[in-house]
């Protein structure tokens, strides 16, 4: 029984508070990274870090058919990442701006990235 289009979004607002909340505990905790890295004069980039990070993000998605997108997702997160360690560092935007975001919606393609979640052939 399908229920009513008011109450599915209801739950998707729900969500989307919990998710928020979350992102912003996962940001202060990027901060302390930032200041951890600062300390230690590492780089923000850590590609092998990220790498790991999808990869583990494709062994655990449950349901495959939301795997390219759970990638897009952490993507996007390990992105804002580098550019609240870029900013606590002084590093200039336009150096690091990936994405050139002016308010108009994203679509990473994940093909441009690389191969994800598939064996290469």
């Amino acid at each position: 029984m399908a229920k009513d289009i008011k109450s599915l979004r209801k739950r998707i607002d729900e969500i989307d508070d919990q998710l928020l909340k979350l992102y912003e505990e996962r940001m202060d905790v990027v901060r302390d990274i930032g200041a951890y890295k600062m300390e230690n004069a590492l780089p923000v980039y850590d590609a092998k870090r990220e790498d790991e990070k999808i990869d583990a993000v494709f062994a655990a998605v449950k349901n495959k058919e939301y795997a390219d997108g759970a990638a897009q997702l952490f993507i996007t997160l390990m992105q804002a990442s580098r550019e609240l360690q870029e900013e606590m560092m002084g590093l200039s935007d336009s150096d690091f701006d990936d994405f050139n975001w002016d308010g108009e919606p994203v679509e990473i393609k994940l093909e441009a990235l690389g191969v994800f979640g598939e064996d290469e052939k």
